[in-house]
């Protein structure tokens, strides 16, 4: 799930300690060369720039992401800071080179693992959920950065519709059910409520 950022764009934008998404990927056990599906949750600049890494990856992106992204509001500075122009540009190559999914709505990829939009942080944030021997695991992305979004309900201050936000995590919670099993974004607690393999890597289920 998404493609991280690049060296180049964690460089210029002053990100410490980063590690490359692919060398984190080699640590799971997977060459990056052979991800063969990305579910982008969205396009913003350090969840999209990190694509180059994975070379042969189609890349399932919402169809309103896209669209947001390469319509008229975006060039205004409240939105453009957030994503990498250069990067979006690589959509329309990526997609003449077959490797980009435009997906609308709820999808399944696999069996037990489904992309579901809810929008709020962006127009076309989708979340995932994949189904667990323990539960449904809810991949929440920037649809709550931390438990306190979700839990609280309270909101983040990086949005397109306040409202599509609050009902995305009505659909997080209901999706994840009586388990809890929800990943925030960018929420270091996460490697408490579940099993640490290592640093920066854990077991969800």
């Amino acid at each position: 799930v998404d493609a991280g950022c690049h060296e180049e764009d964690a460089t210029a934008r002053g990100l410490r300690n980063y590690v490359s998404p692919a060398a984190m990927v080699e640590r799971a056990g997977v060459r990056p060369a052979d991800v063969g599906t990305v579910l982008v949750s969205h396009l913003h600049w350090d969840h999209w720039t990190g694509h180059r890494l994975f070379p042969a990856a189609e890349f399932w992106i919402q169809q309103d992401e896209v669209a947001f992204w390469t319509g008229p509001v975006a060039r205004f500075d409240v939105y453009r800071q957030l994503a990498n122009a250069a990067a979006l540009g690589e959509l329309v190559r990526l997609s003449y080179g077959g490797r980009v999914r435009l997906v609308a709505g709820e999808r399944p990829v696999l069996p037990g693992l489904r992309v579901h939009w809810v929008g709020g942080h962006t127009a076309g944030l989708q979340i995932v959920s994949v189904e667990t021997a323990k539960g449904t695991v809810v991949l929440t992305s920037d649809a709550s950065h931390f438990y306190r979004n979700v839990e609280r309900r309270q909101p983040t201050q990086i949005i397109t519709s306040l409202p599509q936000m609050l009902a995305a995590f009505e659909t997080i919670q209901a999706l994840a059910g009586a388990s809890g099993l929800i990943v925030p974004g960018h929420d270091p607690e996460v490697a408490s409520r579940f099993v640490a393999v290592e640093p920066g890597i854990i077991r969800l289920a």
